[in-house]
């Protein structure tokens, strides 16, 4: 076709067709590219993590152990002193009788006032 050759309307049409069709290829193109470079770089985020995560997951997980020994020791501790203490406790009571049922009465009492107390606090 000659250049100076006006173009009909079906040629022009069919260059919109074409120029259209090549844009939405590209289009098309440029963005699976985006998505191919997406999921690349979510895949590098998950590889730097994952060694991250394992490294928390294993100090969370030293620092449980940590305070499950912690406790048992504490516990083990206190269990002693109770045992320790019911064996004074114990002792005193038969060494002294009539004075450890003395002080008994007395904290009883005591602890009767206080609840008594409290309540008609709390009633008024």
């Amino acid at each position: 076709m000659n250049a100076s050759t006006p173009k009909t309307a079906a040629e022009l049409a069919d260059e919109f067709r074409q120029t259209a069709h090549d844009a939405v290829e590209t289009s098309r193109a440029y963005a699976q590219n985006a998505v191919n470079a997406a999921g690349e770089k979510v895949r590098d985020i998950r590889r730097e993590a994952e060694p991250t995560m394992e490294q928390i997951a294993a100090r969370v997980q030293h620092a449980v152990q940590r305070g499950l020994d912690s406790a048992t020791k504490t516990s083990a501790r206190a269990q002693r002193r109770i045992e320790e203490a019911a064996d004074v406790t114990g002792r005193y009571i038969a060494d002294q009788p009539v004075r450890s049922v003395l002080l008994a009465a007395a904290a009883g009492a005591a602890i009767t006032a206080l609840i008594v107390l409290a309540t008609r606090r709390h009633d008024d």
